[in-house]
C-alpha cells in the first residue's frame, strides 16, 4: 500500500494522549494522516488546541467517525477496557486494522469475540503490550526460541506500583469487575496497570515470534486494601503448557515503588531485569559469559510504527505484528482464571493505614511490601511463606482443561451477544 495511510484514534482524553505525542510530530515523516479522533469528552485532552489547529475532526462515537471519514486504514483504540472488544470488532467490520491498547479485554468472552472477528476480517489486530515490540525483548525471545539459554525453568516478576485513592475514583470503571450495565472490566493490577510484566513472561516463552505460552493451571491469591470491587494486590503461580513455572507478585498498596523486577531462570543462564537499576535485560551464563539485551522501555512507541508498517506491507509479507490477539490471549486466560482461583481477601483493618503522599491519600498495609518480596525471593505464595502472613489465604488451582472451567467459558460466551 503506497501513499498516506488514514489513521483514527479513539480515547484522546486518557492514555491516547501518549499516541498523540508520538503521532502529531511524526505523522508527515511516517506518511500518515489522522482523519479523526473519538472521545465523548474531548476537552480533557491536553492536545486539544493542536488537533483543532490541524483541523482534525472530533467525533463522539466510533460510528460517527467511520460514517463521516474517508477509508480508515488503521484504528488506534486507547479507550476503557470494556470498550476494547466492541470497538475493535466494529473497526474490523468496517475495513480497518486495529492497534488496541492493553489489556486485550475485560472478559474471556470478549477476547474470544475479538479473535473470531479478526479471523473473519481483512485487517489485523495488534495489542499494545509495548515491551513485546521492543528490540530488547525481540532479541531475548530469539535466543530463548533458539535454545541459546537452555531450557526455561522458572520465570518470576514483582512490581509495587503505589496508586492513591484518586486512581480508583478517576472514572466509573477503575477497580471494578463489571460495569453497572454489565460489561466486563476486570480492572486490577493483573489486568491493567502491571499487566505488561505478566504478559512479558508468557510472551518470552512463546514458541514463535507472534505467540505466548498458554497457562495450563493458575493459582492466584487476591487481596484488597482499597474500598473497591476488585483486588489491588495479587500473588500468582502459573504452570505453562511448555512446563515453565511463572510467578507474579503485584500491589498498589505500597508507599515505595519497586521494580518491575524479573528473574528468568534457564538451564544454562539467569536473565535479570530491574527497572530501578539498569533497566536492561542482562543474561549471566553459568560459564561466566554475559549478554546485555538492552532496555525494553526505549521502544515504547514501536507498537505504533510497527502497526503502521504492517498495514502498509500486509499483502507482501503477511502478519508482521509481534503482539496480536493470539499473543495476548494467554494473559487474558490468566486474568480470568485468577478471579476463579480464590475469593478476594480484605486486609485486616488494623494493618491498613491511609497516609498523605504528594498531596494525595494512599492506602498502605503494614508488612505487605516486605512479605511480597520474601515470596518473590523464595518463589512461594503468601499462604506458603515460611515467615507466615496472618492475612494470607490459600487459593485453589484452576486447571484450564477441567470441565468446570470449560463450562464457565461457555457460559460467558453465551452471555455476550454477538
Amino acid at each position: 500500500m503506497s501513499g498516506l495511510l488514514n489513521i483514527g484514534l479513539a480515547g484522546i482524553g486518557g492514555y491516547g494522549e501518549s499516541y498523540l505525542e508520538t503521532l502529531l510530530p511524526k505523522a508527515r515523516a511516517a506518511d500518515v494522516r489522522i482523519v479523526g479522533v473519538v472521545d465523548p469528552e474531548p476537552a480533557r485532552c491536553r492536545h486539544l488546541g493542536e488537533l483543532k489547529a490541524r483541523a482534525i475532526p472530533f467525533h463522539p462515537t466510533l460510528p460517527s467517525l467511520f460514517s463521516e471519514s474517508p477509508v480508515i486504514d488503521l484504528m488506534m483504540i486507547a479507550t476503557p477496557i470494556h470498550l476494547h472488544s466492541p470497538q475493535t470488532i466494529f473497526s474490523l467490520q468496517h475495513g480497518a486494522s486495529v492497534l488496541c491498547e492493553k489489556p486485550l479485554a475485560g472478559t474471556l468472552a470478549d477476547a474470544m469475540r475479538m479473535q473470531t472477528a479478526e479471523r473473519a476480517a481483512a485487517g489485523f489486530v495488534a495489542i499494545g503490550f509495548q515491551w513485546s515490540f521492543s528490540q530488547a525483548i525481540q532479541s531475548l525471545k530469539h535466543d530463548i526460541m533458539g535454545g541459546v539459554l537452555g531450557r526455561p525453568i522458572q520465570f518470576k516478576s514483582i512490581v509495587h506500583f503505589p496508586r492513591p485513592r484518586t486512581y480508583f475514583s478517576r472514572n466509573n470503571w477503575a477497580g471494578h469487575i463489571r460495569m453497572p450495565s454489565g460489561e466486563g472490566v476486570l480492572d486490577s493490577p493483573v489486568n491493567n496497570a502491571t499487566s505488561h510484566y505478566l504478559h512479558n513472561m508468557l510472551y518470552l516463552l512463546g514458541k514463535t515470534r507472534t505467540t505466548s505460552a498458554s497457562p495450563a493451571s493458575v493459582q492466584a491469591e487476591l487481596y484488597r486494601g482499597n474500598e473497591i470491587e476488585n483486588y489491588d494486590t495479587a500473588a500468582m503461580r502459573v504452570r505453562t503448557d511448555c512446563g515453565t513455572k511463572v510467578l507474579f507478585y503485584t500491589t498498589h498498596c505500597a508507599v515505595d515503588r519497586l521494580g518491575p523486577k524479573q528473574h528468568l531462570q534457564f538451564e544454562n543462564a539467569v536473565v535479570e531485569f530491574d527497572a530501578m537499576g539498569t533497566g536492561q535485560f542482562i543474561a549471566r551464563f553459568h560459564d561466566g559469559r554475559m549478554k546485555n539485551y538492552g532496555q525494553p522501555s526505549l521502544d515504547r512507541h514501536e507498537k505504533i510504527f510497527q502497526s503502521i508498517d504492517a498495514v502498509r506491507h500486509r499483502n507482501s509479507n503477511g502478519n508482521t505484528i509481534a503482539c496480536g490477539i493470539d499473543a495476548a490471549f494467554p494473559h487474558m486466560l490468566c486474568a480470568a482464571a485468577a478471579q476463579e482461583s480464590s475469593p478476594i481477601t480484605d486486609f485486616p483493618a488494623h494493618l491498613k493505614h491511609t497516609i498523605a503522599l504528594d498531596g494525595e491519600t494512599l492506602v498502605t498495609v503494614d508488612g505487605l511490601p516486605e512479605a511480597l518480596l520474601r515470596c518473590y525471593d523464595h518463589g512461594v505464595l503468601p499462604s506458603e511463606s515460611p515467615e507466615g502472613a496472618g492475612w494470607a489465604n490459600a487459593a485453589s488451582v484452576v486447571t484450564l482443561s477441567e470441565p468446570r472451567w470449560s463450562v464457565r467459558r461457555d457460559a460467558e460466551q453465551a452471555a455476550v451477544p454477538v
